[in-house]
Formats: C-alpha cells, sequence, structure tokens
C-alpha cells in the first residue's frame, strides 16, 4: 500500500473519531459539540423552508438568494444573528440602491458596471456594514447584471432576502441556544492547572540550580507562547458564552452571569502570570559573557545556590496558594486559601529579607537577577491576592 494510500487511510480515521467524539458529547449534555449540531439542524430547516416559500411567492430568478439568506442570519448566537442580519439587509439596500440609480439613468453598458463596481466597493467599506460590506457589491452586481436595475427585479429579491432573514431568525428563536457555563468553565480551569504545573515545574528548575547540580533545560519562551494561546482561545469561548445571554429568550441565570465573570478574571490573571513567569525563567536561565574572553557563563555564575532553593519553595508556596484559589468557581476553603496566601507572603519577605541582609554577593549578575524575580513573584502573589478578592466579592 502506497504511503498516500495510509496517510488518507489515518486521516479518514481521524476524522471519524472526532465525528463519533463530538456526537457523544452533543448527546451527553449541553455544550460547543451540542450546539454545533443544532445549529446544523436549524440552518438546513431554515433553508429549506425559505426555499419552499421563495419558490411560491416569487419568480424563479431570485429563489436562490432565500436559503442563502436564511443560511447568513443564522449565526453561533441569537444576538450575532440579529446583528448580521441587520448589516446585511442594509448591504443589500445599499446595493440595490446603486443598481436601481445606474439602470434607470444611464442603461446597462460596460463603463456603467465599472462605475457602479467602483461606487459598490467604495460604499463596502462603510463601518456599519461590518462584514457584511462585501455584499453590497454582489448585490449591486445581481441587481444590475441579471436584472438590469429594474424594479420589477429588485423588488422580489429585496422580498426573496427577507423571507430568507425571517426564516433564519425563526429558526434561531423557536430554538435558540440555550446559555450554559460549563464549555467556558472547563477551559478556564484547564487553564489554571496548567498555570500551577507552569508555576511548580519553574520551581523545581529553580532548586536544581545549584552549584552541583545541572536541570533539565526547559524551553520556558514556547511554553509561556503556549499559555497564552490557550488563554487567548478560552477567552473567545468565553466571550462567546457572554455574547449568547444576549437578546436570547431563553435568559441565563444570575449564577451563570456571576461564573462568566469570574472566568473572565481568571484569564486575565492568567495572561498576566504568564507574563511574569517568562521573565522570571528568563532571569533564572540568562547566561551572561564574559567581557575579557566572551564564552558563555552559566547559570550558576549568576544566582546563588542558597537562594535558588529558598526562591524555589516560594515558587511551590504560590502555586499551592492558585491551587487553593480554584478558580474560576473560587475557593471551596476560603480557611485554606487564607493559610496559604500567608505561606507565600511569609516565605517572599524571607527571601527578600534574607538577601537584604546578605553582603554583596561575590559573583557578577547576582543582584540583577534577585532583584528581578521577587519583584515578579511579588507581582504574581498580587494577582492571586486580587482575585481571590473578586471571587468573595462576587460570592458575597
Amino acid at each position: 500500500m502506497s504511503a498516500t494510500k495510509i496517510r488518507a487511510g489515518d486521516w479518514c480515521r481521524s476524522r471519524w473519531r472526532t465525528a463519533r467524539a463530538t456526537l457523544g458529547d452533543a448527546v451527553r449534555g449541553p455544550g460547543e459539540a451540542r450546539d454545533g449540531l443544532l445549529l446544523q439542524a436549524k440552518g438546513a430547516a431554515a433553508a429549506t423552508v425559505a426555499w419552499s416559500l421563495s419558490s411560491w411567492l416569487l419568480p424563479t430568478n431570485v429563489t436562490a438568494f432565500a436559503p442563502f439568506t436564511a443560511l447568513l442570519a443564522l449565526q453561533a448566537t441569537v444576538y450575532r444573528s440579529m446583528w448580521d442580519s441587520a448589516q446585511y439587509l442594509a448591504a443589500m439596500a445599499i446595493g440595490t440602491a446603486v443598481a436601481a440609480g445606474f439602470g434607470s439613468t444611464v442603461g446597462v453598458h460596460a463603463w456603467t458596471l465599472c462605475v457602479l463596481v467602483f461606487v459598490a466597493l467604495a460604499a463596502a467599506r462603510l463601518h456599519l456594514l461590518g462584514g457584511q460590506g462585501a455584499q453590497v457589491p454582489v448585490v449591486a452586481l445581481f441587481a444590475f447584471a441579471g436584472g438590469g436595475g429594474r424594479i420589477d427585479y429588485i423588488g422580489p429579491l429585496v422580498a426573496s432576502a427577507a423571507i430568507g432573514v425571517c426564516c433564519g431568525l425563526a429558526a434561531h428563536f423557536a430554538f435558540a441556544p440555550s446559555p450554559h457555563t460549563d464549555t467556558a468553565r472547563r477551559r478556564v480551569e484547564e487553564l489554571a492547572a496548567r498555570t500551577q504545573t507552569l508555576l511548580r515545574d519553574l520551581a523545581r528548575t529553580a532548586a536544581a540550580k545549584t552549584d552541583d547540580e545541572e536541570a533539565r533545560e526547559e524551553d520556558w519562551p514556547r511554553r509561556c507562547e503556549e499559555l497564552a494561546a490557550r488563554a487567548a482561545h478560552a477567552r473567545t469561548v468565553l466571550e462567546r458564552e457572554q455574547e449568547n445571554t444576549r437578546l436570547n429568550p431563553r435568559r441565563p441565570w444570575n449564577s451563570a452571569q456571576a461564573s462568566l465573570q469570574r472566568c473572565h478574571e481568571t484569564i486575565g490573571m492568567v495572561e498576566r502570570i504568564g507574563t511574569h513567569v517568562r521573565s522570571v525563567a528568563r532571569a533564572l536561565t540568562y547566561e551572561p559573557r564574559r567581557p575579557s574572553d566572551g564564552p558563555r557563563r552559566s547559570f550558576e555564575a549568576s544566582v546563588s545556590a542558597d537562594f535558588a532553593a529558598s526562591y524555589a519553595e516560594l515558587l511551590h508556596a504560590t502555586a499551592e496558594t492558585l491551587e487553593s484559589l480554584a478558580p474560576p468557581q473560587g475557593p471551596g476553603d476560603p480557611a485554606r486559601l487564607h493559610r496559604g496566601l500567608e505561606e507565600a507572603e511569609r516565605r517572599y519577605e524571607e527571601v527578600a529579607a534574607a538577601t537584604a541582609r546578605a553582603d554583596r554577593p561575590g559573583r557578577e549578575g547576582e543582584w540583577s537577577v534577585h532583584g528581578t524575580v521577587l519583584v515578579e513573584a511579588a507581582r504574581i502573589l498580587e494577582e492571586i491576592k486580587h482575585t481571590a478578592d473578586l471571587a468573595a466579592d462576587t460570592r458575597g
């Protein structure tokens, strides 16, 4: 069997497993999978009904616009569907007006078509039309080249689009996606767990960086970038869930709104902690050059072993505090969180005091590294404390 057939078989099996998993998720409960399948079913039904109505009521040369606009009106959320439909109808009004203006005055010619497209493309740049601005020249061309800009063609064309929009919105309102928080909360919980792992791995790296021990090399920039990318994806999911609560006939309960807000705060905390972790990792793994002979110096020449060990304990305590915070739902045991914060702050004060009492480090670069990582550790603790205060406010 050729390599191409093997790859094709692997791709088909992968797609089948993905489809089966998606169907299983949709059956088990509300979430992205069920919303996606429901949107597909509503799209098929709305397009069929729109085509049937337009075929019954309108000339055959405009019936294709009805199912097209029905699909366009069906977006992931009710709010997005309403907004996109309004923008599309506005784009259609501008496009048909341009076509009617040219068709009723100068007629259908090659040069008028060129001018019409130029005007329509300029109108498509209107900010209020958003992503539907591209429909202005499309509709203008259909109305001008297909119907000569005549009102007896433009009228049924607009009616066909209106039928499609109405069918799409009716399907969305009849079976609106239910507002839920499970998907966003799971993404944020996974994000918080990855942040804890990142802090603990950084602590182990710091603990291993002694005068006599080599630590396993880590690609910290890549890991921090992955965390930032996952945070961005989680924010996209969260924003879709928040948008789903707007204009939705199935109004969410108050606890759902509070949960989505806590998810938003947690994602912001993780993004900022990731920035601080990147700075700590860069400082701890920095290898300065000797001014004389040029070769790189090792980490051990820039950070003392005692400081690395105590700083590792501080990072472990910080990770433990983040675990006690249990974002996004908040701490199940506030007393444990309070003890964890006190322990982390105590370790920070010990490390800072020991560094301040010590004689000037004998090796070049220690002061700058010590100061940098201490400041970043303080900022990470402040982020956790701030999020803990917000969680207490929303619960209270």
